[in-house]
Protein backbone atom coordinates (compact mmCIF):
# COMPACT_ATOMS: atom_id res chain seq x y z
CA UNK A 1 0.00 0.00 0.00
CA UNK A 2 1.64 3.56 -1.26
CA UNK A 3 2.23 6.06 1.96
CA UNK A 4 -0.39 8.25 0.40
CA UNK A 5 -4.46 7.12 0.56
CA UNK A 6 -5.92 10.04 0.06
CA UNK A 7 -6.02 12.97 -1.91
CA UNK A 8 -7.20 16.89 -1.73
CA UNK A 9 -9.55 18.08 -4.59
CA UNK A 10 -7.85 17.87 -7.66
CA UNK A 11 -4.70 17.86 -5.96
CA UNK A 12 -2.08 15.48 -7.46
CA UNK A 13 -0.91 13.16 -4.43
CA UNK A 14 2.08 14.94 -3.78
CA UNK A 15 0.45 17.99 -2.58
CA UNK A 16 -1.94 16.18 -0.89
CA UNK A 17 0.16 14.69 1.26
CA UNK A 18 1.70 17.95 2.39
CA UNK A 19 -1.95 19.26 3.00
CA UNK A 20 -1.87 16.32 5.45
CA UNK A 21 1.15 16.85 6.89
CA UNK A 22 0.20 20.64 7.64
CA UNK A 23 -3.32 19.81 8.74
CA UNK A 24 -2.02 17.04 11.49
CA UNK A 25 0.64 18.75 12.61
CA UNK A 26 -1.84 21.57 13.43
CA UNK A 27 -4.28 19.40 15.26
CA UNK A 28 -1.19 18.04 17.23
CA UNK A 29 -0.09 21.39 18.48
CA UNK A 30 -3.49 22.88 19.28
CA UNK A 31 -4.28 19.59 20.75
CA UNK A 32 -1.12 19.35 23.15
CA UNK A 33 -1.13 22.96 23.79
CA UNK A 34 -4.63 22.48 25.77
CA UNK A 35 -3.87 19.02 26.77
CA UNK A 36 -6.87 17.10 24.91
CA UNK A 37 -5.05 15.28 21.92
CA UNK A 38 -5.71 16.69 18.47
CA UNK A 39 -8.53 13.94 17.09
CA UNK A 40 -11.23 16.90 17.94
CA UNK A 41 -9.55 18.97 14.84
CA UNK A 42 -8.17 15.76 12.91
CA UNK A 43 -11.39 13.65 12.22
CA UNK A 44 -13.16 16.80 11.07
CA UNK A 45 -10.43 17.34 8.60
CA UNK A 46 -10.00 13.64 7.29
CA UNK A 47 -13.66 12.92 6.43
CA UNK A 48 -14.45 16.87 5.70
CA UNK A 49 -11.18 17.44 3.13
CA UNK A 50 -9.86 14.64 1.96
CA UNK A 51 -13.34 12.16 2.41
CA UNK A 52 -11.88 9.30 4.19
CA UNK A 53 -14.54 6.76 5.55
CA UNK A 54 -14.85 7.73 9.50
CA UNK A 55 -13.75 4.61 11.06
CA UNK A 56 -10.70 4.88 9.25
CA UNK A 57 -10.83 8.61 10.28
CA UNK A 58 -11.29 7.40 14.06
CA UNK A 59 -8.30 4.98 13.95
CA UNK A 60 -6.42 7.28 12.71
CA UNK A 61 -6.47 10.20 15.00
CA UNK A 62 -6.53 7.54 18.42
CA UNK A 63 -3.14 6.44 17.06
CA UNK A 64 -1.92 10.01 16.62
CA UNK A 65 -3.36 10.47 20.50
CA UNK A 66 -0.74 7.87 21.50
CA UNK A 67 1.98 9.92 19.88
CA UNK A 68 0.50 13.21 21.12
CA UNK A 69 1.17 11.67 24.69
CA UNK A 70 4.32 10.11 24.33
CA UNK A 71 6.03 13.57 22.92
CA UNK A 72 4.56 15.33 25.95
CA UNK A 73 3.92 14.01 28.50
CA UNK A 74 7.27 13.51 29.70
CA UNK A 75 8.76 17.00 30.39
CA UNK A 76 5.89 17.43 32.63
CA UNK A 77 6.20 14.36 34.83
CA UNK A 78 9.81 15.78 35.29
CA UNK A 79 9.31 19.00 36.00
CA UNK A 80 6.30 17.91 38.77
CA UNK A 81 3.55 19.89 36.58
CA UNK A 82 1.90 16.37 35.94
CA UNK A 83 -0.27 15.09 39.15
CA UNK A 84 0.36 10.93 38.58
CA UNK A 85 -1.88 10.46 41.46
CA UNK A 86 -4.65 11.98 40.21
CA UNK A 87 -4.14 10.67 36.68
CA UNK A 88 -4.00 6.84 37.32
CA UNK A 89 -6.81 7.42 39.81
CA UNK A 90 -9.09 8.97 36.78
CA UNK A 91 -7.97 6.15 34.28
CA UNK A 92 -9.42 3.47 35.85
CA UNK A 93 -12.42 4.72 34.49
CA UNK A 94 -10.92 6.32 31.41
CA UNK A 95 -9.23 3.03 29.91
CA UNK A 96 -12.59 1.10 30.53
CA UNK A 97 -14.59 3.79 28.63
CA UNK A 98 -12.27 3.53 25.79
CA UNK A 99 -12.59 0.01 25.52
CA UNK A 100 -16.26 0.86 25.72
CA UNK A 101 -16.25 3.00 23.17
CA UNK A 102 -14.64 1.38 20.90
CA UNK A 103 -16.42 -1.57 20.85
CA UNK A 104 -19.71 -0.19 20.29
CA UNK A 105 -17.74 1.86 17.41
CA UNK A 106 -16.28 -1.42 15.64
CA UNK A 107 -19.75 -3.44 16.15
CA UNK A 108 -22.78 -1.88 16.91
CA UNK A 109 -22.27 1.23 14.40
CA UNK A 110 -19.49 -0.75 12.10
CA UNK A 111 -22.02 0.12 9.44
CA UNK A 112 -23.50 3.51 10.29
CA UNK A 113 -20.98 5.84 9.79
CA UNK A 114 -23.91 8.75 9.89
CA UNK A 115 -24.40 7.94 13.20
CA UNK A 116 -20.55 8.85 14.57
CA UNK A 117 -21.13 11.46 11.97
CA UNK A 118 -23.75 13.16 14.06
CA UNK A 119 -22.28 12.08 17.75
CA UNK A 120 -19.47 13.94 17.06
CA UNK A 121 -21.56 16.86 17.00
CA UNK A 122 -23.12 17.14 20.36
CA UNK A 123 -19.78 16.27 21.97
CA UNK A 124 -17.63 18.77 20.59
CA UNK A 125 -20.23 21.53 20.83
CA UNK A 126 -19.79 20.00 24.67
CA UNK A 127 -16.71 20.12 25.02
CA UNK A 128 -16.96 23.88 23.37
CA UNK A 129 -19.35 25.14 26.26
CA UNK A 130 -16.71 23.09 29.07
CA UNK A 131 -13.51 24.80 27.79
CA UNK A 132 -15.59 28.13 27.49
CA UNK A 133 -16.52 28.03 31.41
CA UNK A 134 -12.86 26.25 32.67
CA UNK A 135 -11.26 29.09 34.97
CA UNK A 136 -8.07 30.59 34.28
CA UNK A 137 -7.39 31.43 37.49
CA UNK A 138 -5.80 30.20 41.17
CA UNK A 139 -8.06 27.13 42.44
CA UNK A 140 -9.79 27.89 45.55
CA UNK A 141 -7.81 28.05 48.28
CA UNK A 142 -10.49 26.06 50.76
CA UNK A 143 -12.67 23.76 48.45
CA UNK A 144 -15.16 21.62 50.09
CA UNK A 145 -13.15 18.43 51.78
CA UNK A 146 -13.39 15.42 49.67
CA UNK A 147 -12.50 12.11 51.95
CA UNK A 148 -11.46 9.92 48.92
CA UNK A 149 -8.90 12.89 48.05
CA UNK A 150 -7.72 13.20 51.13
CA UNK A 151 -7.02 9.40 51.24
CA UNK A 152 -5.41 8.92 47.79
CA UNK A 153 -3.32 11.97 48.80
CA UNK A 154 -4.04 13.40 45.29
CA UNK A 155 -3.28 17.23 46.32
CA UNK A 156 -0.61 18.17 44.59
CA UNK A 157 1.73 21.21 44.27
CA UNK A 158 3.54 22.84 41.35
CA UNK A 159 5.58 25.53 39.97
CA UNK A 160 3.98 28.13 37.34
CA UNK A 161 5.65 28.32 34.18
CA UNK A 162 5.13 31.89 33.31
CA UNK A 163 5.51 33.00 37.31
CA UNK A 164 8.18 30.77 38.70
CA UNK A 165 5.73 31.00 41.61
CA UNK A 166 5.56 27.28 43.73
CA UNK A 167 1.62 27.04 44.06
CA UNK A 168 -0.33 23.78 46.07
CA UNK A 169 -3.59 23.15 45.52
CA UNK A 170 -6.47 20.45 47.49
CA UNK A 171 -8.27 17.86 44.76
CA UNK A 172 -12.14 17.53 45.39
CA UNK A 173 -15.22 16.24 43.48
CA UNK A 174 -13.58 12.98 43.05
CA UNK A 175 -16.82 11.15 42.24
CA UNK A 176 -18.26 13.78 39.71
CA UNK A 177 -14.47 13.36 38.26
CA UNK A 178 -15.13 9.69 37.68
CA UNK A 179 -17.90 10.35 35.73
CA UNK A 180 -16.18 12.64 33.30
CA UNK A 181 -13.78 10.75 33.25
CA UNK A 182 -15.83 7.54 32.11
CA UNK A 183 -17.63 9.97 29.69
CA UNK A 184 -14.15 10.93 28.30
CA UNK A 185 -12.66 7.40 27.58
CA UNK A 186 -15.88 6.76 25.99
CA UNK A 187 -15.83 9.32 23.65
CA UNK A 188 -12.14 9.05 22.54
CA UNK A 189 -12.75 5.32 21.81
CA UNK A 190 -15.81 6.39 20.09
CA UNK A 191 -14.79 8.92 17.99
CA UNK A 192 -11.40 8.99 18.65
CA UNK A 193 -10.63 12.37 20.55
CA UNK A 194 -7.92 12.54 23.14
CA UNK A 195 -10.67 12.88 26.06
CA UNK A 196 -9.16 15.62 26.93
CA UNK A 197 -12.08 17.76 26.29
CA UNK A 198 -13.90 16.74 29.51
CA UNK A 199 -10.78 15.76 32.00
CA UNK A 200 -9.40 18.91 31.71
CA UNK A 201 -12.46 21.25 32.33
CA UNK A 202 -13.77 18.79 35.09
CA UNK A 203 -10.12 19.07 36.19
CA UNK A 204 -10.26 22.89 36.42
CA UNK A 205 -13.64 23.79 37.03
CA UNK A 206 -14.86 21.06 39.34
CA UNK A 207 -11.94 19.55 41.10
CA UNK A 208 -10.19 22.21 42.09
CA UNK A 209 -6.96 21.66 40.11
CA UNK A 210 -4.68 24.57 38.28
CA UNK A 211 -5.49 24.46 34.39
CA UNK A 212 -2.17 23.90 33.74
CA UNK A 213 -1.68 21.39 35.79
CA UNK A 214 -5.47 19.59 34.31
CA UNK A 215 -3.59 20.13 30.95
CA UNK A 216 -0.28 18.83 31.90
CA UNK A 217 -2.27 15.55 33.50
CA UNK A 218 -4.64 15.32 30.61
CA UNK A 219 -1.73 14.66 28.35
CA UNK A 220 -0.27 12.22 30.48
CA UNK A 221 -3.71 10.09 30.93
CA UNK A 222 -4.56 10.24 26.92
CA UNK A 223 -2.09 7.66 25.69
CA UNK A 224 -3.09 4.91 28.15
CA UNK A 225 -6.50 5.70 26.40
CA UNK A 226 -5.46 5.73 23.26
CA UNK A 227 -3.71 2.59 23.71
CA UNK A 228 -6.77 0.37 24.82
CA UNK A 229 -9.17 1.68 22.27
CA UNK A 230 -6.44 1.54 19.50
CA UNK A 231 -6.12 -2.49 19.87
CA UNK A 232 -9.51 -2.61 19.02
CA UNK A 233 -9.76 -0.61 15.98
CA UNK A 234 -6.31 -2.63 15.20
CA UNK A 235 -7.83 -5.59 15.23
CA UNK A 236 -11.27 -4.57 13.13
CA UNK A 237 -8.87 -3.33 10.29
CA UNK A 238 -9.53 0.50 9.75
CA UNK A 239 -6.15 1.20 10.75
CA UNK A 240 -4.49 1.88 7.73
CA UNK A 241 -0.82 2.54 7.53
CA UNK A 242 -0.75 4.95 4.70
CA UNK A 243 -2.78 7.20 6.48
CA UNK A 244 -1.44 6.55 9.72
CA UNK A 245 1.86 6.97 9.07
CA UNK A 246 2.03 10.24 7.85
CA UNK A 247 -0.76 11.68 10.23
CA UNK A 248 1.28 10.48 13.58
CA UNK A 249 4.43 11.66 12.05
CA UNK A 250 3.17 15.32 12.02
CA UNK A 251 0.81 14.94 15.22
CA UNK A 252 3.83 13.99 17.01
CA UNK A 253 6.29 17.29 15.73
CA UNK A 254 3.40 19.42 16.29
CA UNK A 255 2.94 18.32 19.75
CA UNK A 256 6.63 19.08 20.68
CA UNK A 257 5.86 22.89 19.17
CA UNK A 258 2.42 22.59 20.87
CA UNK A 259 3.41 21.80 24.45
CA UNK A 260 6.13 24.75 24.43
CA UNK A 261 3.63 27.23 23.20
CA UNK A 262 1.01 25.73 25.66
CA UNK A 263 3.77 26.82 28.66
CA UNK A 264 3.83 30.04 27.30
CA UNK A 265 1.19 31.56 25.72
CA UNK A 266 -2.02 32.75 27.35
CA UNK A 267 -4.34 30.18 28.16
CA UNK A 268 -7.50 32.74 27.22
CA UNK A 269 -6.39 33.23 23.81
CA UNK A 270 -6.19 29.66 23.46
CA UNK A 271 -9.12 28.70 24.90
CA UNK A 272 -11.21 31.09 22.36
CA UNK A 273 -9.43 29.46 19.08
CA UNK A 274 -10.13 26.13 20.73
CA UNK A 275 -13.94 26.91 21.08
CA UNK A 276 -14.05 28.98 17.65
CA UNK A 277 -12.42 26.03 15.47
CA UNK A 278 -14.71 23.55 17.35
CA UNK A 279 -17.95 25.07 17.02
CA UNK A 280 -16.83 25.20 12.77
CA UNK A 281 -16.30 22.07 12.99
CA UNK A 282 -19.80 21.04 14.26
CA UNK A 283 -21.25 23.00 11.68
CA UNK A 284 -19.11 21.27 9.24
CA UNK A 285 -19.98 17.84 10.04
CA UNK A 286 -23.79 18.17 10.22
CA UNK A 287 -23.31 19.40 6.71
CA UNK A 288 -21.53 16.26 5.90
CA UNK A 289 -24.00 14.40 7.91
CA UNK A 290 -27.15 15.65 5.84
CA UNK A 291 -25.64 15.58 2.67
CA UNK A 292 -25.03 18.82 1.85
CA UNK A 293 -21.09 18.14 1.53
CA UNK A 294 -20.53 15.14 0.11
Amino acid sequence: MGLVIVTLGGLSPLLSLVVLLAVAFAAGAVGAALGVGGGLFLVPALVLLFGVDIHVAIAASIVSVIATSSAAASNDVQSGLTNVRLAMFLETATAVGGLVGAVVAVTILAAHSNILVFAFVPVVLIAAALMASSRDRDVVPNPPDDPLARRLRLEGEYVGPLTGIRRSYRVTGTRVGLVFAGLAGISSGLLGIGGGIFKVPAMNTLMNVPLRVATATSTFMIGVTAAAGALVYLFAGDVVLGLVAPVVLAVFFGTIVGRAFGHHAPVGRLKVLFVGVLVLAAVLMVARGVGAIP
